[in-house]
């Protein structure tokens, strides 16, 4: 293997420098120092043979392409298939290459040839994406259960890192060799692979919490962690966790070798794991490394701690019988004779029992594999530097093991700044703006291009057709790349930075977005630089950026990009980071100049100069408008359909279209409503003060004629191009390009102009310089563009062990590896197909995710698991609440909320966001400002919010059918006195459901049931409708066919809701109705044509919720006053349980309380004790995940958040009251719960009633008292927000009324617009019954609003619950004794 082969030779070569220092006469140094120049070519011959491997694993990064693992030594072969071990071992690749740059470095000649020299320039792209590549890691097995799952390791991360470090710059011919053979690293690859590991550790991967394989990385011969705290912690931990008498485990429950291992397979069982602890193999391997440690690190006490440790490790070469290899028989051992440093220690069988009660008392025995020639190697290396034969520097040649010395050093690193102008007019203006800037003329002869042109360079490196390599893949260059000067032959090149190439993705066109950008990157560059020199950092201003500022009124971003770049002139400081800025020419001397030499010599394709490559040339073209355009223009086309997203689906839904227009035209029986304007955002009411309308205002056209389009249909696409023609709107082209790419494609030219791609991206281009987010990220999702930077943001968050989700239930996608963008992309569109802007809008989410997870780790505290679709649902209360709406109101205008939010520029998305993230620690109102604001324009600030017009009491309900041969179409249409409310369904074949709450008219179900193809979705209809509760209206409409598939549940389902003529329906009828849950047959509106009648007749029915509740006012006013901390620790649970939020050491307390019952419950998910505590350790990442799993069966985040509340409490009273027991008990964390506001719900209504404070319910039996004190005293979350006096009386009047209004039943999950409330209970319709069974919605808000702490918290009444249901604890008395003081 080459891992093994490359340690094995270290003591050779380390000899042979010995032997080079003693001046030897006698050959020994030349012989051994040829030894190691053959063992190294011998492994590179064997990798070179495999080189078709090495190209095509550079873009897929796959399995079964990466090279093998094992060898023939005496030919070189592969000796077994691709897919027969775990051949991809990052480490073995990037060791071979550290040492290779060390020898070389040393003077030894290992490389010959130009095409070895690229072969190696290969492997260096082959491994560079380590950071990103799970691979079967060092043990060769990946995941610890050894079921062939690569994982992330950070001992391949670790080595990456130090090969990539020591290699860059070397010239592999040595001091004869000329810029040809020199190996190039790229610094952004090295940065991202750093910034990884740093995040990981001491973590090795998500099955292993530690590994002391991470010693190679953090001492020699990697060297690879320049943070010297890090490194202490992780060598602690390692010996904490892993160490022994007789070496190190490799990790926690590690079965290789042991006794008890079943040698006949190589995987283990999920159980079986709990029986390998505390009796792993222990490797006397890693006191080698400890003991060089000690060495590299002057530490003499560690050095011969470890040195007095392996002494009697060693086993005496005499004592060996060794057989011959030609006759099998024994020999006799020579005379010279060594001490050998065997593999691994083992415990006997007959051992096992007492060393499991008492680790590390029995004697161990070595295994057969004596001597390890690995740790042999390093043996032997140890003893020559502790016997002054070598020096550390003798085999640290390039200076390793000082890398952790550059973490003191980056403050000191001042960023060099160039301002440059598109044009000489440009530069004029910005000058009498007080911004001084050059243009590319004042640059001379410097010459500047884009960073595309130092790509294309960078693609020549390592080219080799004999060998089949193309060199660098196509990958963009990242700041640290671009921030160099570079030269070739004498002339000097500076490139543009690559995040403000404009051409990627739209959010660099928003200059609020960019500057944010701005400041990060230079923060980034100056954490990351370690090349010699300052980075220089070129900007070119355009026009689009700073141009026209008097005349665009509708954006501040130039402005605030222009005050930006002159206050970092002026005080020299961005975000805390020193720049300077000025011109280029000044700033050479200080710059760091990086050679690009190797182009003039390079062997391929000598017609291209090197020049034409590296400068950017400009083609003219002739900018012709295909389409015609005026974002000013207020004329709308009368242009409908049916399927188009746009505006009115999923997480960005918008209201249907509700202009003069629209209501002239009517609902046309087989389409949906296609929204072109959006007119929610001229409302006042909704929009807060300084927030801008995207939407252009519009006229009246009553004469227009409709247009009906359906995505995918298409008969009207004359009438498509027509408009097209016609129309200057870029709503309106958007709409009628996207109806016309579902039809036929985006290569589908339109007569005249030009293919849709090109309409498309021509729209794409103008929403982009209009601002018209919206617009822009339609074209984007028809597009189908993606981030450039989107797989190594995702990968920023993965390597923080924080796996990311797409999507929601049951079709959440969960991605806990890197993907290549290709694949990722495919995920992301695949999962978010119900709106066309939904695809853009979470890339941009994941993109800033991993700019905060860059630049402030520190608010994703406590956040194992980033679920995208949530953080939206987060963004969404966070948006909703800050435009004042209430509970009701949330849900009723929850449409227009997410559409403002499609129409958040992206540095607004980004700044939303980062609330949503620091929300945690704070409780006062969202205030989100575009960067620097000046008094002219406030930027985006959102404060207070007008409040919104009253809301009608009156609902009236409308539904329509027909069946295939009647029209085949599904009308259902909702009003709220002259408000539309927009239906969240799309209608489609068979059965379509929308629940409505009678008592506050919000929509609380929907879906569309495919029983005309499954006989699956007509028992999913039935399973909706019987969990819901009596008095849920229910509105029913069959498009084509549903009846022929109908179960009989089903039925039985639609005569619940009171329907008469469910059994008369047959196949492809016409059907309808408006039921309500519990209502008896024939007591409902319902309509039922047969097949070929033609459609139903529209049946409605008028609801006066004020009667069925109270008024709007009455139940916002109801609501605010009764919960105990004005909502402001909901709120904060709410945000916590959508962003899975958890307290320190959560999981491992967790853990604790799982391995002492028999499982934890929530609803119908079961965690079982067994296997999972067998299988996994108290810090493992797939641990934790488990637990996610199960609680994500919450749907409420307040309830998700209150049961992770619940969680700990057990953990702390099984913790501090070693008298109790769960005693293998089962937790059922939602009857605990459940319990727990029971508890406080009676007391509360008791205390209400005689108009007392409330106090908890506490059991004066000392067991009890004892168990709740040992909990309430210590809050779960630090920094806890500031409210009101819970015990505040209030009136037992108020709380019926709320209840009246509140104890509605919540809805069930629906994507992202469902009401994540509460579990269903009973209605109560009037206030005299204040049971908890009838007010269950009321009791459980109030509870979620309660503090932590204290003897009112939600922590004390979930401890009596847990003390009475958890373990156990009798419960006499209970409901008549009160303990309201004991608890202060």
């Amino acid at each position: 293997m080459a891992r093994d082969n490359v340690y094995s030779i270290l003591a050779v070569w380390g000899l042979g420098l010995a032997y080079r220092r003693l001046d030897d006469d006698q050959g020994r140094a030349y012989e051994l120092e040829h030894a190691t120049i053959k063992c190294m070519r011998g492994l590179l011959f064997a990798m070179m043979r495999q080189a078709h491997k090495v190209e095509k694993f550079k873009g897929t990064q796959a399995l079964d392409q990466a090279l093998h693992a094992k060898y023939n030594t005496q030919t070189g072969d592969t000796v077994v298939g691709d897919n027969q071990w775990g051949h991809l071992q990052i480490d073995a690749t990037s060791i071979f290459l550290l040492m290779l740059a060390q020898m070389t470095v040393s003077g030894l000649h290992i490389i010959y040839t130009m095409d070895e020299v690229q072969f190696i320039q290969n492997l260096v792209f082959y491994i560079e994406r380590g950071y990103r590549t799970p691979d079967y890691g060092i043990w060769e097995r990946g995941n610890k259960m050894n079921h062939g799952q690569p994982e992330l390791n950070c001992s391949s991360i670790g080595m990456v890192v130090a090969a990539l470090q020591a290699i860059n710059g070397v010239n592999l011919f040595g001091s004869r060799g000329g810029p040809s053979s020199v190996i190039h690293v790229l610094p952004d690859e090295i940065a991202r692979n750093y910034t990884t590991l740093h995040s990981a550790l001491p973590r090795e991967s998500p099955s292993k919490e530690i590994d002391a394989a991470l010693l190679a990385v953090i001492s020699f011969p990697a060297f690879a962690v320049g943070d010297v705290e890090l490194t202490d912690l992780t060598r602690k931990n390692i010996i904490k966790k892993l160490g022994g008498k007789y070496g190190c485990k490799r990790f926690l429950r590690d079965g290789h070798q042991t006794v008890l291992e079943d040698h006949g397979r190589l995987y283990y069982e999920p159980h079986e794991l709990k029986i390998f602890e505390n009796v792993e193999s222990e490797w006397p391997l890693f006191f080698t490394y400890l003991i060089l440690d000690g060495i590299f690190n002057n530490n003499p006490e560690q050095v011969e701690h470890y040195r007095k440790l392996m002494d009697p490790l060693l086993v005496d070469s005499k004592t060996l019988a060794i057989k011959s290899k030609e006759t099998g028989d024994e020999e006799e051992e020579e005379e010279f004779n060594m001490r050998l440093v065997p593999e691994l220690y083992i415990v006997p069988k007959e051992l096992i029992e007492a060393e499991r009660k008492n680790h590390g008392s029995q004697e161990r025995v070595p295994n057969q594999n004596i001597p390890l020639v690995w740790a042999q190697s390093l043996y032997i290396l140890g003893n020559l530097i502790y016997d002054n034969y070598l020096s550390v520097a003798d085999i640290d040649p390039l200076g390793r093991r000082y890398s952790n010395l550059h973490s003191v050093n980056t403050s000191d690193t001042i960023v060099q700044i160039v301002l440059l102008a598109e044009s000489k007019e440009l530069q004029a203006k910005l000058l009498t703006y007080g911004l001084e800037t050059y243009t590319k003329e004042n640059c001379s002869p410097i010459a500047i291009s884009k960073p595309s042109c130092l790509r294309d360079a960078y693609a020549l490196l390592g080219v080799n057709q004999k060998l089949g390599l193309s060199g660098r893949p196509d990958r963009p260059m990242g700041s640290l790349s671009t921030c160099k000067i570079y030269r070739c032959q004498g002339q000097l090149y500076a490139f543009l930075p690559h995040f403000m190439d404009r051409e990627e993705f739209y959010i660099v066109s928003d200059n609020n977005y960019l500057v944010s950008l701005f400041e990060q990157e230079i923060s980034s560059v100056r954490n990351l630089w370690m090349s010699n020199g300052r980075p220089t950092m070129v900007v070119m201003l355009t026009h689009q950026m700073v141009g026209n500022m008097d005349y665009d009124e509708r954006d501040n971003g130039k402005k605030n990009l222009l005050n930006f770049l002159i206050s970092i002139g002026s005080s020299g400081i961005c975000n805390g980071t020193r720049v300077r800025v000025g011109r280029l020419s000044e700033m050479i001397n200080t710059a760091c100049i990086e050679s690009l030499d190797f182009l003039v010599n390079r062997s391929v394709d000598a017609k291209e100069d090197w020049d034409e490559i590296l400068r950017e040339h400009t083609v003219e073209e002739v900018a012709q408008q295909k389409l015609k355009i005026n974002t000013a223009s207020t004329a709308k086309s009368p242009v409908r359909g049916e399927g188009i997203p746009s505006r009115t689906r999923s997480i960005i839904d918008a209201p249907p279209l509700k202009s003069p227009l629209a209501k002239s035209l009517g609902y046309h029986p087989d389409m949906e409503e296609l929204s072109l304007i959006d007119e929610e955002l001229k409302d006042d009411n909704i929009l807060g003060p300084g927030m801008r309308s995207e939407s252009p205002d519009h006229d009246e056209t009553p004469n227009a004629q409709p247009v009906s389009l359906t995505l995918g249909n298409p008969a009207q696409t004359p009438q498509a191009i027509d408009m097209l023609f016609s129309c200057s709107n870029l709503y309106d082209q958007i709409d009628l390009l996207h109806y016309l790419y579902s039809c036929h494609g985006g290569s589908f030219v339109v007569p005249g102009v030009a293919s849709l791609d090109v309409l498309l991206d021509e729209v794409y281009w103008k929403a982009m310089h209009a601002k018209l987010w919206s617009v822009v990220r339609q074209a984007a999702g028809i597009l189908r563009k993606t981030v450039n930077s989107l797989t190594s943001n995702l990968a920023d968050l993965l390597i923080r062990q924080k796996p990311v989700t797409i999507g929601l239930r049951p079709k959440e996608y969960f991605i806990n590896t890197p993907k290549n963008p290709a694949a990722l992309a495919q995920i992301i569109y695949d999962n978010c197909t119900s709106d066309i802007r939904e695809a853009p809008l979470i890339q941009e989410i994941i993109t800033y995710l991993g700019s905060l997870v860059r630049g402030s780790p520190g608010v994703f505290s406590g956040i194992m698991r980033i679920r995208i679709h949530f953080f939206v649902i987060a963004m969404r209360e966070e948006l909703s609440r800050t435009l004042k709406c209430n509970e009701e109101d949330a849900i009723e205008h929850l449409m227009q909320v997410l559409s403002i939010l499609t129409k958040l520029s992206p540095y607004e998305v980004k700044s939303l966001l980062q609330q949503v993230l620091i929300a945690h620690d704070q409780v006062e109102s969202i205030r989100i400002s575009s960067g620097n604001t000046s008094p002219r324009s406030k930027g985006f600030t959102l404060e207070e919010g007008k409040q919104k017009k009253e809301t009608n009491d009156t609902m009236k309900i409308e539904v329509r059918s027909a069946g295939f041969d009647a029209g085949n179409f599904a009308e259902i249409d909702i009003t709220r006195g002259e408000e539309h409310v927009n239906v969240p369904l799309i209608v489609g074949r068979g059965l379509n459901l929308v629940a409505v709450d009678s008592i506050d008219g919000s929509i609380i179900d929907f879906g569309n049931y495919d029983i005309f193809s499954s006989e699956i979705d007509s028992e999913k209809f039935a399973q909706s409708v019987n969990s819901l509760d009596d008095g849920i209206i229910v509105v029913l409409a069959g498009k084509d066919d549903f009846a022929e598939k109908l179960t009989e549940s089903a039925k039985a389902a639609c005569e619940s809701l009171g329907s008469s003529l469910i059994r008369d329906v047959h196949f492809r009828d016409s059907w309808c109705m408006i039921g309500t849950k519990g209502a008896s047959k024939g007591s409902v509106p319902e309509c039922h044509r047969k097949s070929g009648m033609g459609p139903t007749d529209k049946i409605s029915q008028t609801i006066n919720l004020a009667e069925n509740g109270t008024s709007s006012e009455c139940r916002r006013a109801s609501i605010a006053n009764i919960l105990p901390c004005q909502g402001k620790w909901l709120r904060r649970r709410r945000n916590d349980g959508a962003l899975n939020r958890v307290p320190l050491d959560f999981y491992p307390k967790v853990w604790k309380v799982l391995s002492k019952t028999s499982a934890i419950v929530v609803y119908n998910a079961t965690l079982h004790s067994h296997p999972t505590i067998s299988e996994s350790t108290p810090e493992e990442l797939n641990f934790a995940l488990q637990v996610e799993n199960l609680l994500d069966n919450i749907v409420d985040p307040a309830e998700h958040q209150i049961a992770t509340e619940c969680l700990v409490v057990v953990s702390r009273i099984e913790e501090r009251n070693p008298e109790l027991s769960l005693s293998g008990r089962t937790i059922n964390l939602i009857e605990l719960i459940n319990e727990a506001i029971s508890l406080f719900w009676d007391k509360w209504i008791s205390e209400k009633s005689n108009q007392n404070v409330v106090t908890p319910l506490i059991h004066k039996a000392p067991i009890i008292h004892q168990a709740v004190q040992s909990v309430v005293s210590t809050p779960i979350i630090k920094n806890a927000p500031v409210t009101s006096d819970e015990n505040t009386p209030v009136s037992l009047e108020a709380v019926q009324n709320a209840s009246r209004i509140i104890s509605e039943v919540p809805p069930k999950e629906k994507g992202l617009h469902a009401d994540f409330e509460a579990r269903p209970t009973v209605i109560t319709r009037v206030g005299a019954d204040m049971s908890y069974e009838r007010n269950q919605r009321l009791a459980r808000r109030i509870f979620f609003d309660l503090r932590q702490d204290g003897p009112a918290g939600t922590m004390s009444y979930l401890a009596i619950a847990c003390v009475r249901h958890a373990f156990g604890v009798s419960w006499e008395n209970a409901n008549t004794t009160y303990l309201s003081e004991s608890l202060q």
